[in-house]
């Protein structure tokens, strides 16, 4: 809870009003946001990802920004790339199950793991009394996962993965045989993560993985 956003207190922030949320209630500070990052991208490689997002109309007002933006310094003679690549976080139920619908309208898509499992289990990730509930592995998370990467490789997007799932390496086996194209971790887990996918062989592990999503043999 940022104080300078003067924001009201909430019983349940986590539901509330964050993130593309802000955004979108609150133009005046999105626009700000959009205007330092286009304004960045005429100095190198940028890509814009929008976060929290439930539905396809949040995703095309806020690209409907991005333009608002991308004209008003072209208007000022301010330089900026045309090439910035737009894309969103898949964190809720609600984006993984229209991520083919959402695929149509971004670049790319990135995972967000610890929130995706947060929503999908209806359980809070920072109540240390939830532990043994909270199980990033259940498989109602993995099969969101997997329709997420589908989705966005039937529209030709990439699919990423950032959270603490990136880097765990019991699931390494199972995110490539699913078809995730990018795993996002800290610096110290990446030797550790290129090792793994070194010794993986794709085509031996995944008929086994995609099938034990599905089984009922699973108690978890």
């Amino acid at each position: 809870m940022i104080e300078y956003f003067q924001l009201p207190k909430e019983e349940n922030p986590a539901l509330g009003n964050r993130a593309l949320r802000i955004c979108l209630n609150r133009p005046e500070i999105f626009k700000t946001q959009l205007r330092a990052l286009y304004r960045a991208s005429a100095y190198g490689r940028l890509s814009i990802m929008f976060p929290m997002v439930t539905s396809v109309w949040e995703v095309k007002e806020a690209k409907k920004m991005c333009e608002q933006v991308k004209a008003e310094l072209t208007a000022e003679g301010l330089p900026y790339s045309d090439e910035v690549d737009v894309g969103i976080m898949i964190e809720t139920p609600a984006a993984a199950v229209i991520s083919d619908r959402l695929a149509k309208v971004v670049d790319f898509f990135s995972i967000g793991t610890n929130d995706l499992t947060q929503y999908t289990l209806a359980c809070d990730r920072q109540n240390n009394d939830l532990g043994r509930f909270f199980n990033a592995h259940h498989p109602a998370v993995l099969r969101l996962i997997k329709m997420v990467a589908e989705n966005a490789h039937k529209e030709g997007i990439w699919c990423g993965i950032c959270g603490e799932l990136g880097a765990d390496l019991e699931l390494t086996e199972t995110f490539l045989s699913i078809g995730v194209d990018e795993l996002s971790v800290s610096p110290r887990a990446v030797l550790p993560l290129r090792q793994k996918v070194r010794e993986t062989t794709v085509a031996d592990v995944k008929e086994k993985l995609v099938a034990n999503l599905m089984s009922d043999e699973n108690d978890i």
